[in-house]
């Protein structure tokens, strides 16, 4: 079990880039935007069947700030936007990331009919949000944008032996380009590559 606890640290990357310039692997969500004023603390846990993520977010600003914790999940002929399912792609280091987080286009010749979208959270100035997060292993690919970017089906190489998860924040005030819109459960969404944010993340847990 690990546990990180994150405060005003500054982490800027560029958009895109091959996996030894992201520290969040080739095709992962990336970190171009400055830590807001919050207090991050996570809890990952690996038992034989599953990988458990227990995370507690502050918001210690003025400005409200919007987690990007929801991603969707096929039911039936619709999507859910579920807070206690994570993205699952290969980390820089060889690792497993999970993750909530925006992700930009995919650096390929790959085309999408539409750009996939994701749940938010919003938390008022002072607000705190904690979540329960589960994925099964062996871990499965799970990307917003599929399985096939451009080079044939991904996976999650079986010999990983560490695991990680990051979470997405975007600072007040929201672009233009992430208003939220309300889907018809409920659920305030923004579209993938719609903005730049801000990852906090935690230290690794062996697999």
């Amino acid at each position: 079990m690990k546990r990180v606890g994150v405060l005003m640290v500054a982490l800027l990357m560029p958009l895109g880039g091959c996996a030894e310039d992201s520290p969040y692997g080739e095709f992962g969500p990336s970190s171009s935007a400055p830590a807001p004023a919050a207090t991050f603390d996570a809890d990952v846990t690996v038992s034989g069947t599953e990988v458990q993520v227990s995370y507690r977010f502050a918001n210690d600003g003025d400005e409200p700030l919007m987690l990007i914790n929801r991603p969707g999940l096929p039911a039936g002929a619709g999507i859910r936007y579920r807070e206690e399912a994570a993205y699952v792609t290969e980390d820089a280091n060889g690792g497993a990331l999970l993750s909530q987080a925006i992700f930009g286009f995919p650096d390929t010749d790959q085309t999408w009919e539409s750009i996939p979208r994701v749940g938010v959270t919003e938390v008022p100035a002072g607000g705190v949000v904690e979540v329960e997060v589960t994925s099964v292993l062996p871990l499965t690919w799970f990307h917003p944008f599929g399985s096939d970017l451009g080079t044939g089906p991904m996976s999650i190489p079986s010999d990983v032996d560490e695991v990680r998860f990051c979470l997405g924040v975007v600072s007040s005030p929201v672009p233009e380009s992430t208003t939220p819109r309300t889907e018809e459960d409920g659920t305030r969404t923004i579209g993938h590559a719609s903005a730049a944010q801000h990852l906090f993340c935690s230290t690794p847990e062996a697999l």
